[in-house]
């Protein structure tokens, strides 16, 4: 088996580990199998998910079945640091997210409920304290930001690095939002799931994607705990919404101006990302390149090559080392990656890694599907 077969195949064996797990713990919850655990259920079952399966397993199962070192195995995940810049517009692209997640989760929400689906109804809260807000932000907004883009955009994701980047993508993009096994939240999870996924290929890191994942879901916490105690936020978006409702057809055609508006916002964001991370890397690449090849050939050989008297040339190997060294030092590479870079033979999902792939959506795609028969009845 070539080394690319090998880490998509150890990718999706961690990742169905993850599902199969998931899933069981979902259905014990369900069925009432963890009420013994009384009010803590919620934190507990939480801790579980995201920091046991969703990056435990995700980092050390995966460095296990690799043969690969924890620090590579997070080399690999692109957790590259980035620049203050990029900081600041990846939480400005949150903002722009999460205003079309609202958007968008409208449109479907309505579109399902013409089917006939019921919403489930929350419990209406008379209070929400300061310190509930923190908790909150800790378990919706923290751990998911970190854990579950380690899972999809780290381990799924880059695991299936070999393919297209389209492919990547896309199926990283559609078991994140089948994996919250929940009709409701699978469309526009998927959706945002491509925009993160995109961001930390276009970027070369996780981080932007967590930060964007952290302030879509605090955001979404905090205008809940802005409408609880009749602050500012809560209040805009419940008048906006009230605004649409008033007039279906104004309605529609603001929200259709107002996505189309924030799309194009979203890829200003995303090329600005970019341009703050990946393209400045290589222009530090391309003037260390520069700067120690002069040093190296160029200062005894300058001469010579300006009065034509020899031809001046590198060899590819030679340039090859020396690109990888730097891309090392920058962090842009990993051993992983540099293996897969070497390893010249195509790439094609075997019949083993399919059958995995396909057994997963299975398991994830049916447990959504009876979240959406159960809404029906």
């Amino acid at each position: 088996m070539s080394y690319k077969n090998k880490v998509s195949r150890n990718a999706l064996i961690t990742y169905l580990v993850i599902v199969v797990l998931f899933t069981i713990i979902k259905l014990l919850s369900s069925f009432g199998l963890l009420d013994f655990l009384g009010n803590m259920k919620g934190i507990v079952s939480t801790i579980i998910v995201q920091i046991v399966l969703l990056f435990c397993i995700s980092i050390f199962l995966f460095g296990k079945l690799n043969k690969t070192k924890t620090k590579e195995v997070f080399k690999f995940y692109d957790y590259n640091r980035i620049g203050i810049k990029a900081i600041l517009l990846s939480f400005a692209t949150g903002v722009v997210v999460y205003l079309l997640n609202v958007l968008v989760s409208t449109f479907f929400n309505a579109f399902i409920s013409v089917l006939g689906y019921n919403f489930s109804g929350g419990e209406t809260m008379s209070s929400y304290p300061f310190w509930l807000l923190i908790v909150n932000l800790i378990f919706t907004a923290i751990l998911p930001a970190i854990c579950e883009e380690t899972a999809h955009r780290g381990l799924l994701m880059r695991g299936l690095l070999p393919s297209t980047p389209r492919f990547s993508i896309i199926i990283s993009s559609l078991l994140f939002g089948l994996l919250h096994m929940n009709i409701e939240q699978v469309f526009y999870a998927t959706l945002i799931g491509i925009v993160l996924g995109f961001i930390t290929t276009a970027s070369e890191s996780i981080y932007p994607a967590m930060i964007i994942h952290f302030t879509n879901n605090a955001l979404s916490v905090f205008v809940s705990f802005s409408n609880v105690n009749n602050l500012g936020l809560g209040n805009v978006f419940v008048g906006f919404q009230k605004a649409l409702d008033a007039s279906p057809f104004l309605g529609m055609l603001i929200m259709i101006i107002t996505i189309y508006l924030l799309y194009k916002l979203l890829r200003y964001l995303i090329e600005k990302i970019y341009l703050n991370t990946t393209a400045d890397k290589l222009e530090k690449m391309k003037n260390i390149m520069y700067g120690d090849f002069q040093k190296r050939k160029f200062l005894d050989e300058v001469n010579e090559i300006a009065d034509g008297e020899i031809e001046f040339e590198l060899e590819d190997d030679e340039v090859t080392d020396f690109f990888f060294s730097q891309s090392r030092k920058l962090g842009c590479y990993s051993e992983v990656k540099e293996k897969i870079f070497f390893d010249r033979s195509t790439f094609k999902l075997d019949k083993i890694s399919k059958i995995i792939l396909i057994t997963t959506f299975v398991i994830s795609g049916t447990i959504t599907l009876f979240t959406f028969i159960w809404g029906l009845l």
